[in-house]
């Protein structure tokens, strides 16, 4: 890889000498990609660290046994049958995923070189097209991050909050939830096999598990108890769930693992008197033909003892600390007004493992629970932030979250001798990224991956090949001096109108009439007060259905 990379570097072309600004920046990107290179090739010679070189292999086990259940949600094939049945591959990196994964190595498993320790100051941006495996190549460093600190703090001090992940949009915090449930899963799997088969390198005993972060509105703050008058709380939403008249606690419609669809028997709040979390379980769909459904899976190991990682109850987050926290931004306002948040950057003094009592979890100083003194008196603060869809950041809400990112970064920073999270952000659109990253989170330093060339269609990790059955055409509007509304007025006017001739010619063709998916119009605006004002000009002008 390293050295196909270099050979790639020194065969970029070279610019005339008379045209020194065009040479200057072509001579730039090069060095930055020379830079990239020597990064890569330090995290492979990291890799002569046994316990880097265990996380790296347990990394890529973990990676392939969740993409293999995924594969086997759409394929209909049994997961171990993924690449010897045709039509199928084995799991593997893209390219620049492995490269991404590699370079980022000595940033968070060489931290007392001098090397980790500015790399863990740079901000990674990974910028690639919209489905091009961006997740997965962070998940792939989460999941990393996760096993090197188990294995390099063996004992509970390496539990609590480990990866912060934080998207603009509840939406996407959803569509990723699924996503990264499914790899905790086959983390959390791997950790009780190797407890139970006694190998050497073990990874705690505490559970690996993934929490979900995000306003009351997508899943409970609280958890309640039998008999509660509050409409809001876990067992009142459950239980008008069971009833049939509400939708279910949390937004997680299938087994992260299986793909069954999760059903109410599989909810328990434990203990039943006064419960302090919510279990959840896969079960057996009831119907015939929904067991035939799912039948390739085979049994689910979340069914009977063994609860899905998954924790979305505030409260149950708090007493918990999943290692993998989701959230919003807009989550962490609550930093200021709710104490029980200190517990996620490691503020914890006492804990009970699951099994020892019903009770069980991590408590702070100030809380009057018997258990067991954590070393050092605080478990260790979260290690690595990702920040995705970053250019969504911008504007007034960019302001703002700078101003969480300084409070995040110094409770991290709070105790002698801590080094700052190393930050990953990703996006598929990019523009004065050096600046937006400085502003945001206080870093001068950031190297955005893969680095361009000198010639924009190549970048050695991808380029761009002309497509002669282009399927999309884009159009953009310059009006400038012009108001937005009249704008939008004018174009939304033409695009309905012509897509009502369109219908009109090809009445005859009923229901097959290919004008159909152009007879909606759909808008996107940046805030509420756009989006009325607009609406209102529009039913004035147009009339019709909006």
């Amino acid at each position: 890889m390293v050295r196909s990379y270099r050979h790639w570097i020194a065969r970029q072309p070279k610019y005339p000498i008379n045209d020194q600004e065009l040479n200057n920046t072509a001579k730039d990107l090069c060095s930055k990609a020379t830079e990239c290179a020597d990064r890569i090739e330090a995290g492979i010679d990291l890799l002569k660290d046994p316990l880097v070189l265990e996380a790296f292999r347990t990394m890529n086990h973990v990676m392939s046994k969740a993409q293999r259940q995924r594969m086997a949600f759409s394929t209909k094939i049994s997961p171990d049958q993924i690449g010897k049945v045709q039509g199928t591959r084995i799991p593997s990196w893209r390219f620049f995923q492995l490269a991404f994964v590699l370079m980022n190595l000595p940033g968070l498993g060489d931290t007392g070189s001098e090397r980790g320790r500015i790399e863990r100051e740079t901000v990674e941006l990974l910028f690639f097209p919209t489905g091009g495996g961006k997740t997965e190549a962070y998940l792939g460093l989460a999941t990393f991050t996760l096993v090197h600190r188990r294995l390099l703090h063996p004992g509970i001090e390496s539990a609590g909050v480990t990866v912060l992940m934080r998207y603009t949009l509840r939406l996407l915090t959803l569509d990723q939830l699924g996503r990264a449930a499914t790899v905790i899963c086959a983390l959390e799997l791997e950790r009780l096999y190797r407890l139970k088969t006694s190998q050497k390198y073990q990874l705690g005993e505490w559970p690996f598990e993934i929490g979900m972060w995000v306003g009351k509105k997508a899943t409970p703050n609280w958890i309640g108890a039998p008999g509660d008058s509050d409409q809001n709380s876990a067992q009142a939403v459950l239980t008008r769930w069971k009833a049939g008249k509400s939708d279910r606690p949390i937004p997680i419609e299938t087994c992260p693992w299986c793909n069954r669809k999760l059903q109410a028997q599989g909810f328990s709040l434990t203990p039943p008197r006064k419960p302090d979390r919510l279990e959840i379980y896969c079960r057996e769909a009831r119907l015939p033909d929904e067991r035939q459904l799912h039948a390739h899976m085979g049994p689910c190991p979340f069914k009977r003892d063994v609860a899905l990682p998954v924790l979305a109850i505030d409260e149950q987050i708090y007493r918990r600390l999943p290692c993998f926290l989701i959230s919003t931004i807009d989550k962490f306002a609550a930093l200021p007004w709710l104490g029980k948040t200190s517990s996620l950057f490691g503020n914890v003094s006492h804990y009970q493992l699951p099994g020892d009592s019903s009770l069980s979890g991590f408590w702070g100083p100030s809380e009057e629970i018997s258990g067991q003194s954590i070393p050092d008196g605080r478990l260790l603060p979260p290690e690595l932030v990702i920040q995705d869809e970053l250019h969504l950041i911008s504007g007034p809400l960019g302001t703002l979250a700078g101003l969480y990112e300084t409070v995040i970064e110094y409770l991290i920073r709070s105790t002698p001798n801590s080094l700052p999270p190393k930050i990953v952000a990703s996006t598929a659109t990019v523009r004065r990224a050096e600046i937006q990253i400085k502003a945001l989170f206080g870093r001068p330093q950031s190297c955005v991956f893969p680095p361009p060339g000198p010639e924009r269609e190549d970048n050695f990790f991808s380029h761009t090949e002309p497509d002669p059955n282009q399927a999309r055409l884009y159009v953009g509007i310059s009006a400038s001096g012009r108001n937005l509304k009249g704008v939008l007025l004018q174009s939304y006017l033409g695009l309905m109108a012509a897509a009502q001739k369109a219908w009109n010619s090809h009445k005859n063709m009923g229901d097959k009439n290919p004008a159909d998916p152009y007879m909606t119009l759909l808008g996107y605006f940046s805030n509420l007060k756009e989006l009325g004002v607009t609406r209102s000009i529009l039913e004035d002008e147009l009339g019709g259905k909006l």
